[in-house]
């Protein structure tokens, strides 16, 4: 009785931390998506702009418009995607989503990722982390869609929350660099290693957690067995 009443109380706090994400990542894409007023027309004072003035032309343009105007939408539908996975009324309307998901992602989300990782402000390090994080974006994504097809929906489930997990990274990158700016400990070699963190840290947590769910899994029934 004991032990059940505190995974009650575990589950109610893990419910109340996942809304307090959820809550937090919202904020955070809202903010983001307020600051568009500064991009149009491009205002090189604004945070993001600050200091572009010379690589703000050529193919970077035409890539930031599209990237900041693509991933959203695609962030919004993947978390709809997310939730409806298990609803078997929302079937449908989720395959077809997934197939606009899956041309989002692969036709603008990652190209024009790809093309602003070049002219990274904090330099290639930083760059090689943005671009890297793109193309496992458009992999996670089809082999997700490749799962789907095949009807294997756990093999799908699970790389559709690596892309999800992806797609949601710059909120996490946003995040950290906020928290740097506002304690004053923001430097080239921070904004470097966030670019990278801000995304391989979440899926190594989902990775671990998967790993742990699964031992579980597997050793309650051989515990089952061994009991008298």
């Amino acid at each position: 009785m004991k032990s059940h009443t505190h995974q009650s109380r575990f589950a109610k706090l893990k419910t109340v931390a996942m809304i307090a994400v959820a809550v937090l990542m919202a904020k955070v894409l809202v903010s983001m998506v307020t600051e568009y007023r500064n991009y149009f027309p491009p205002n090189f004072e604004a945070v993001f702009l600050l200091g572009r003035e010379a690589t703000f032309q050529g193919a970077y343009p035409p890539a930031f418009y599209t990237h900041i105007i693509a991933s959203p939408i695609a962030l919004l539908i993947a978390t709809y995607l997310m939730l409806s996975g298990k609803w078997r009324t929302h079937a449908t309307l989720h395959r077809r989503l997934g197939k606009v998901q899956l041309g989002l992602v692969l036709g603008l989300v990652v190209p024009s990722g790809i093309v602003m990782s070049i002219w990274s402000f904090s330099g290639p390090l930083a760059g090689w982390g943005f671009a890297t994080q793109a193309v496992a974006t458009g992999i996670t994504i089809v082999v997700a869609a490749r799962y789907a097809m095949r009807r294997d929906f756990l093999s799908h489930q699970r790389w559709a929350t690596y892309c999800f997990i992806l797609l949601i990274a710059p909120l996490l990158f946003r995040i950290v660099a906020g928290l740097t700016i506002v304690t004053d400990t923001e430097t080239i070699v921070g904004y470097q290693i966030n670019a990278w963190l801000s995304w391989i840290v979440p899926l190594a947590l989902f990775e671990i957690r998967r790993y742990r769910k699964a031992s579980r899994l597997v050793s309650e029934p051989t515990a089952a067995e061994g009991s008298p």
